[in-house]
């Protein structure tokens, strides 16, 4: 895990994390520029999943970095951010009052749920609504993959079939086309409909509590419902992040351990308060 992502995540303090394959950051507390160092040139999106403090501090920084990292000074940078974030408009102007002129193009892209956005040749990045019980609008991103495969009635067949039907009519009638969800992020919800993560490759969950229990408003997620979500959804890793800091880290994984064993979901990682994962299961 550590050699695909890097992140640092504590509820009320900082969270972002950094997918090195897809090219993109989601959120941006503060310390990411520095989290980043040298590869702070190397992501191409940034998606903010609403403007709390904690996701949207590190922003003039990180664009601010942008100026002097090592690299392609003009190369451009997308920052997707739910319309009318009052917490990302704060740190826009922050930007734009002390760096009017960036060396390098900066598209800002306000998303509703239900958005789709091209990203690279056959995916896209479609936006979703959280469940956070915000004035402001909070959302999730997935990353999907438009992909091929061979209907499902065809399957049972040979390949000597398969290549007899392909001669006589074309490969194109025996095949259908299909989404795969690359990543998924959900930024700070309450728990939500199965079907957004079915059978996801990556899914980053809010996790905020231990148990249900501990929570005092319907605003987060608990790592319980984190991981009977991913398990109900097929899923294959989730990533639980933005654990309160009631819960020492010591108190905190052999818990997350016993959960894991006992909710019957071994792809499970815990994002540390540094930038490295430890698994949970298996």
């Amino acid at each position: 895990m550590d050699d695909l992502l890097a992140g640092f995540s504590r509820g009320l303090y900082s969270n972002w994390l950094w997918h090195r394959t897809l090219r993109l950051v989601v959120d941006a507390g503060e310390g990411l520029q520095l989290g980043l160092g040298s590869k702070v040139l190397a992501p191409t999106h940034l998606l903010i999943t609403h403007g709390h403090s904690d996701h949207v501090l590190g922003l003039p920084g990180f664009v601010a970095a942008r100026r002097f990292g090592m690299g392609d000074p003009e190369k451009p940078l997308t920052i997707l951010y739910p319309e009318r974030s009052r917490g990302v408009e704060a740190a826009r102007g922050t930007l734009e009052r002390h760096w009017p002129r960036e060396p390098f193009p900066l598209e800002w892209v306000a998303v509703v749920p239900g958005a789709e956005l091209p990203y690279g040749k056959s995916r896209l990045v479609r936006v979703f609504a959280a469940d956070h019980g915000s004035a402001d609008l909070a959302v999730g991103y997935l990353v999907v993959e438009r992909r091929r495969r061979l209907k499902a009635e065809y399957a049972p067949l040979g390949d000597r079939a398969i290549r007899a039907l392909v001669r006589e009519g074309g490969r194109e009638r025996l095949l259908e086309e299909y989404e795969q969800i690359l990543f998924a992020h959900t930024g700070d919800t309450m728990p939500l409909p199965l079907d957004l993560f079915r059978r996801a490759d990556l899914l980053v969950h809010d996790a905020t509590f231990l148990v249900a229990e501990d929570r005092r408003e319907p605003i987060h997620a608990s790592t319980e419902e984190a991981i009977v979500t991913a398990r109900d959804a097929g899923v294959r890793t989730l990533v639980l992040h933005h654990l309160s800091v009631r819960y020492e880290r010591d108190d905190a994984i052999p818990a997350l351990r016993r959960q894991v064993a006992d909710l019957g979901f071994a792809g499970a990682c815990w994002l540390l308060d540094g930038r490295s994962f430890i698994r949970l299961g298996g």
